[in-house]
């Protein structure tokens, strides 16, 4: 049986990187990509529907905050979920931006989209329609991405970002 895969990711910028890593750099597992936090909001039952029996739900979430009752909460709910296959977690370590900082040439991430706010590298970086190039320029090791375990309240979340690599 084949295996699907569902991402939930915290914002644009993650839908941007995780499309180009499955997508144009084939790194990563493929599968259907949702923005949603889920440090921050409640998964139901409506918003899993259309998830097909078997599939694998990656959390891809950052840990810059000492929150997780909702992560907790929403890790538990997919648990029981029977048409879930497994629930893989991926903490960034603190954030997007120190985990491409860390996996390519640059001292800030702004370097990457030559934005000159960091506000305006989210913006660049969510509409970036070259960045598996972008990524290429600036020497991006996938096994420098998500490789970090974290710390603090969410030490608990072992980085399981292996699971999804090719």
């Amino acid at each position: 049986m084949a295996n699907y895969y569902h991402y939930f990711v915290e914002g644009e910028g993650e839908y941007a990187i995780i499309k180009t890593l499955k997508t144009d750099l084939q790194c990563i597992q493929a599968g259907k990509v949702d923005v949603f936090n889920v440090i921050q909001n409640s998964l139901n039952k409506n918003m899993l529907m259309r998830l097909k029996k078997g599939t694998i739900v990656v959390l891809v979430f950052d840990t810059d905050k000492d929150q997780t009752d909702i992560l907790d909460e929403n890790i538990r709910f997919l648990k029981k979920q029977s048409h879930i296959k497994r629930v893989i977690c991926i903490p960034e370590v603190r954030s997007l931006e120190e985990e491409l900082v860390r996996s390519c040439n640059i001292r800030d991430v702004k370097e990457l989209m030559k934005s000159k706010s960091n506000s305006e590298y989210k913006k660049d970086l969510a509409q970036c329609r070259n960045l598996d190039q972008v990524l290429k320029r600036y020497q991006f090791n996938i096994d420098k991405f998500w490789n970090q375990e974290p710390k603090g309240v969410f030490a608990k979340y072992k980085n399981e970002s292996k699971l999804i690599r090719k």
